[in-house]
C-alpha cells in the first residue's frame, strides 16, 4: 500500500453505514495502535464493505465505505489490511 493510498484511507474511514450488518469477520490484529478486528458488513443485497472495531470500552467499528465490494473475501481482505494499519 502506497502512502498515498494508506492516507485516503484514514481520511475515509467513516461510521457504518445504516443497516449494515457484519457477515465475516477475521482474526484480531493486535500492535502499538491497539487491537483491531476486521470484518466484512453487508449494506445491501450483495454489496460488502471492509471495517474494523477496535476492541475495548467505549470503542466504535469504523469503516471504509467508499470502497464497496461483490464479494465477501474481498471486503474482508482489505478489512484486514485496515487492522494492520490501525495497529501499526
Amino acid at each position: 500500500m502506497s502512502l498515498a493510498e494508506l492516507f485516503d484511507t484514514s481520511v475515509l474511514v467513516t461510521s457504518p453505514p445504516p443497516g449494515a450488518v457484519n457477515v465475516q469477520i477475521g482474526k484480531a490484529v493486535e500492535g502499538p495502535g491497539g487491537r483491531w478486528v476486521p470484518c466484512a458488513s453487508a449494506v445491501a443485497d450483495g454489496i460488502y464493505v471492509p471495517c474494523v472495531f477496535e476492541v475495548g470500552p467505549g470503542r466504535r467499528q469504523v469503516c471504509t465505505a467508499n470502497r464497496p465490494t461483490h464479494f465477501v473475501d474481498e471486503a474482508l481482505s482489505r478489512a484486514i489490511e485496515l487492522a494492520t494499519t490501525a495497529a501499526g
